[in-house]
């Protein structure tokens, strides 16, 4: 009975090292190889017959690790002091053909009645390591073009402001030699190139200040109530134009870019004083909401709200909802304010009924230096 059931055993274990799915290769206490399974075979092209009884150092270790598997073996066997068993371990290993490639192996010291062995689970990472290369190639090219593109709009920006300039200064010439003139097409012709020239140097500008966004990467303390305050300052004449009531809830001191979380909360709050019901003052409320790695903001307005269909669409660089005679604007302050929301950790979205208003919210990644409110 007690004979069945060794067999038994032995040949339950033989199945589960013949199906795993690494590599299992056992060596005595000489370094010879006592087990191979058949995924070793797979892995280093070598068959059982082959390989077993065939000392590791001369089979499957490259030459550079071979005096150091040597000399760690034997230190173990002598003092039981190890640096690799039972850890997870990358390195390379030998194929038949000679080909070095990369594995990833555990090493486990294993005793089976008077006899000492060890078992090394190896796996073949080849495609990892290669997938993983393809990645980080992919993420530095990524990051070029980035880098190109940048600097490519701060440059056509920039350069586009001369030109401008001329423009400007020649129609101005142009209506002081013909203020005189009772010609009213002459009036209405330079008046149009006037505003055309005003868009195109607001548009210029603005793109000059998407392409600078998180340029400056040194994370500063920032009290948002302050901030906010500020915004409101700057727009007191929006705000008493309209009739404006806007409520500001207690906010927290976080970590950020200054400049860019003025600008994420200046274009909120005057597209919600802009884009506001004909006779209806605006009401806007500003709050946030601590959430367990975030902060999430809002700003809620009563407006004329959007259609669900263009709530990604708006967030896209120069896209438009509206003509230019109806609301002026150049199609980027809510680019901007995407792209201020990633640069911290965070991202923005909104929430919308046509005719009723609109809620805009917005994540900042939350750190422990961060304050909350006071009440």
């Amino acid at each position: 009975m007690g004979g069945s059931n060794l067999s038994s055993g032995e040949e339950t274990t033989r199945l589960i090292i013949n199906s795993a799915l690494d590599a299992i290769v056992c060596i005595d206490t000489k370094g010879c190889i006592t087990i191979w399974n058949p995924q070793a075979e797979k892995v280093f092209g070598w068959t059982e017959e082959e390989i077993k009884g065939q000392p590791l150092t001369n089979t499957i270790i490259p030459p550079q690790y071979r005096a150091l598997h040597l000399a760690g073996m034997e230190r173990y066997l002598k003092t039981g002091q190890h640096v690799v068993l039972n850890k997870l371990v990358e390195l390379t290993a030998l194929h038949r053909s000679g080909k070095e490639f990369p594995i990833e192996l555990t090493i486990v010291p294993m005793r089976q009645k008077e006899h000492e062995f060890f078992c090394a689970f190896i796996r073949d990472i080849t495609d990892r390591r290669e997938a993983e290369a393809r990645q980080n190639q992919y993420a530095e090219d990524l990051k070029q073009k980035n880098t190109e593109l940048e600097q490519f709009a701060y440059v056509a920006s920039h350069d586009l402001q001369e030109p401008l300039r001329t423009v400007s200064g020649f129609v101005e010439l142009l209506r002081r030699h013909y203020k005189d003139n009772a010609d009213e097409n002459v009036d209405k012709y330079i008046n149009y190139i006037t505003d055309a020239s005003d868009r195109m140097r607001k548009l210029v500008q603005d793109l000059l200040d998407y392409s600078r966004l998180g340029k400056q990467r040194i994370l500063e303390t920032i009290d948002c109530n302050e901030v906010v305050q500020n915004v409101l300052s700057d727009l007191t004449m929006a705000i008493q134009e309209s009739q404006a009531i806007v409520h500001v809830d207690p906010l927290p001191v976080i970590s950020g870019y200054p400049t860019e979380i003025k600008q994420l909360f200046q274009n909120l709050l005057s597209n919600s004083l802009k884009f506001r019901k004909p006779g209806e003052p605006p009401v806007i409320k500003v709050s946030v909401t601590a959430k367990e790695d975030l902060w999430l903001f809002s700003v809620t307005d009563n407006g004329i709200g959007i259609e669900e269909k263009y709530w990604t669409r708006i967030f896209v660089i120069f896209q438009r909802l509206h003509t230019k005679a109806e609301y002026q604007g150049t199609g980027i302050g809510l680019a901007h304010c995407k792209k201020i929301a990633e640069l911290h950790n965070g991202k923005i979205w909104l929430d919308s009924i046509p005719g009723k208003g609109s809620t805009f919210y917005f994540t900042v990644k939350k750190r422990s230096t961060d304050l909350w409110p006071a009440e």
